[in-house]
């Protein structure tokens, strides 16, 4: 795992480099960027990746700090100043005043037993596997979002081109009035009329070139790269599901697989621990440990000392101090399981909710394949009436306008079926990411 994040990180300092590079005012030919390589941005620069990263320190911290139990304890104190001299001091028997001493103390312990350690090092050991967990989650959603954002900066691309073609339409049909018009074959009023269809037109292109702006304003801010940067991204081929799994099947994948299902029952095991700990505490409290001093006093050695000591406690009266935390983990423990079982739950919904959109786009694609050849067949049909004078240019206009709008939809079908399809694999938790596989799993 450290081996693919070496991995992962050299590409995406070379891939920052290549944005910093793009971003400057000299730079002239912008290098496009795969999906594959924006996700490896992102998962560099997005402020939650950081996040998350450092969780998985301090977790990785924790875990260490509790396992330096186990091991032997090694300190030196020193100290130097004046003491008060008394009887049997090095100022005489029955004699008072004050003597300058130095002082060294080495010392050797180690805690062979301590109830409720070993529940110790276990809840922390699975906070760390929850951090990394964690992690992986936040970087499978993160992923989601730069191909959701990436696809709709290809699908805005598309409109645009698709409201240009509308315009165009718009532009010759108003050229062709205006013929008309000259030649005497039409009535003046035709031009308002054309004049209106290509205004309307016109709009439809500046929102659509809007539309790519934010688009790309979103993947930026998804990818956590300055807004100045210039971005451009590369076209990439749009896939069809050859097999889609059942409800059943997805459901099960999703438990097996994704990241958060797996960390939330990590924490319940940690709960578990945590309650453990809290019931070792009502006592018995045994320990057993070993300590070996040496000291030294006006740097001459002195006598050694060590014991070996076994130790009980037990709480007698602490205000109910020990119960109270005892119900706090227990109610901790079933909030795990509550917070679990909600997102098992969440987790079939997503599923589901994935498979009916998959089926809803591809059947929005059928249809706005369909509405297009429809809408095309439609225009023709009115242009060559409007010519041969037997129909009225409100026909061609509103034909004209069907046929951008039924391309506009069956644009916004493709890229949709395209995030369905990338939602789909991460509720399942088949979702990978650039340079690794689905993670499986360790239970």
């Amino acid at each position: 795992m450290k081996h693919n994040s070496t991995i992962l990180t050299a590409l995406c300092i070379c891939l920052v480099m290549l944005l910093a590079g793009a971003s400057s005012a000299q730079q002239q030919n912008v290098q496009p960027l795969s999906l594959e390589e924006c996700i490896l941005v992102a998962l560099h620069n997005n402020p939650e990746i950081i996040s998350s990263q450092q969780a998985i320190i301090s977790a990785r911290a924790g875990l260490t700090r509790v396992r330096s139990s186990y091991y032997p304890q090694l300190s030196l104190s020193a100290s130097e100043g004046i003491t008060s001299g008394r009887a049997g001091t090095s100022l005489g028997a029955g004699s008072s005043g004050s003597d300058w001493r130095d002082e060294l103390d080495l010392r050797l312990s180690m805690t062979l037993w301590r109830s409720g350690r070993s529940d110790n090092v276990a809840e922390n050991r699975l906070g760390l596997g929850t951090a990394e967990l964690s992690h992986l989650n936040t970087m499978q959603v993160l992923a989601e979002q730069v191909a959701t954002d990436y696809y709709a900066i290809l699908a805005s691309e598309e409109l645009v081109g698709v409201a240009e073609a509308g315009a165009e339409s718009a532009q010759q049909h108003l050229h062709e009035v205006e013929t008309r018009i000259k030649l005497g074959v039409t009535a003046e009023v035709d031009v308002f009329a054309a004049e209106d269809d290509l205004a309307r037109a016109e709009l439809d292109l500046i929102d659509a070139r809007s539309g790519v702006r934010s688009a790309l304003a979103r993947l930026k801010f998804t990818m956590g790269v300055p807004y100045t940067t210039d971005l451009q991204i590369a076209p990439v081929p749009l896939g069809v599901a050859e097999v889609l799994p059942s409800l059943h099947d997805g459901v099960k994948s999703a438990n097996e697989k994704r990241p958060d299902v797996l960390a939330g029952g990590m924490t319940i095991r940690a709960r578990e621990h945590a309650l453990a700990q809290a019931e070792t505490r009502r006592g018995p409290i045994v320990e057993v440990g070993g300590q070996y001093d040496q000291s030294y006093t006006d740097w001459d050695a002195n006598d050694d000392s060590w014991n070996v000591l076994a130790s009980a406690s037990w709480p007698l009266f602490d205000g109910k101090a020990t119960k109270a935390d005892e119900t706090s983990a227990r109610a901790a423990v079933r909030r795990s399981q509550a917070d679990q079982q909600r997102l098992l739950n969440q987790v079939a919904l997503q599923v589901e909710n994935a498979l009916v959109e998959i089926d809803r786009t591809s059947e929005r694609m059928k249809a706005a394949e369909k509405s297009v050849a429809a809408a095309q067949a439609r225009l023709r049909g009115a242009e060559a009436k409007y010519r041969q004078g037997v129909g009225i240019l409100l026909e061609v206009t509103d034909a004209r306008a069907a046929l951008t709008s039924a391309a506009a939809n069956q644009v916004r079908a493709r890229f949709d079926y395209q995030v369905a399809l990338v939602a789909l694999q991460r509720a399942t938790g088949m979702l990978s990411l650039p340079g690794s596989a689905p993670r499986e799993s360790n239970d």
